[in-house]
């Protein structure tokens, strides 16, 4: 059994018809066994609800609704919580990544949201399924982080 954390751009990519790689994405997701599990950060909810309140088209707006309501109501997307031991590894993550990207605190601020979904996935021992490039810059970082781009 593999579990599979989806990032927000990810999970955007699933439930949008207009998303890029969206095709690359659900062909990935039917080739899963059946054992495996998709999750998905609570954070990723609220991106996407605040995506819902942001955006100006229309069309857009309901289309991120009706996904923002897929994501919650399915029965094959764990929602996965905030916790302690994720803050945990979070600040481990967030130092190292500081340390070696040499960032101030402004420039590594913007990356938090990324860094807590990495973090996530690593307590749960999870492949982090996201087409964001600074999450291969952590896969040199961490052994214990995994990483898939399934728009490839």
């Amino acid at each position: 059994m593999k579990t599979y954390l989806f990032d927000t751009q990810s999970l955007s990519s699933l439930t949008h018809k207009y998303a890029k790689g969206r095709d690359k994405i659900r062909s990935k997701v039917l080739l899963l066994e059946k054992d495996d599990q998709i999750c998905a950060s609570v954070l990723s909810l609220y991106e996407m609800e605040y995506g819902v309140r942001h955006a100006n088209d229309e069309e857009i707006k309901e289309i991120s609704y009706r996904a923002i309501q897929f994501v919650k109501h399915s029965q094959n997307i764990f929602i996965v919580p905030l916790s302690e031991k994720g803050a945990e590894i979070f600040g481990e993550l967030k130092e190292q990544y500081q340390q070696c990207k040499k960032l101030g605190k402004k420039a590594l601020k913007k990356h938090n949201i990324d860094l807590i979904i990495a973090a996530t996935a690593i307590e749960f021992e999870a492949v982090l399924v996201s087409s964001d490039g600074i999450f291969e810059e952590i896969c040199e970082l961490r052994e214990d982080f995994k990483w898939e781009d399934w728009t490839q």
